[in-house]
């Protein structure tokens, strides 16, 4: 098993709009061979910006 992931620094009050970006997107993932599952995880909150990840299995 594999699984794919990614970091997103995002600027502070910019979080909700990045969520919805998310959920909105065009995916196809579904249509790949193997694929599991997708999340995205909220991190802890900086001074300047929000740490997201994501994973694909």
């Amino acid at each position: 098993m594999f699984i794919a992931m990614n970091r997103f620094k995002i600027k502070l009050g910019c979080e909700q709009e990045f969520i919805d970006i998310w959920k909105g997107r065009d995916s196809y993932l579904n249509e790949v061979t193997g694929f599991k599952s997708f999340n995205l995880l909220k991190g802890p909150t900086t001074e300047e910006y929000t740490l997201f990840s994501s994973h694909a299995t």
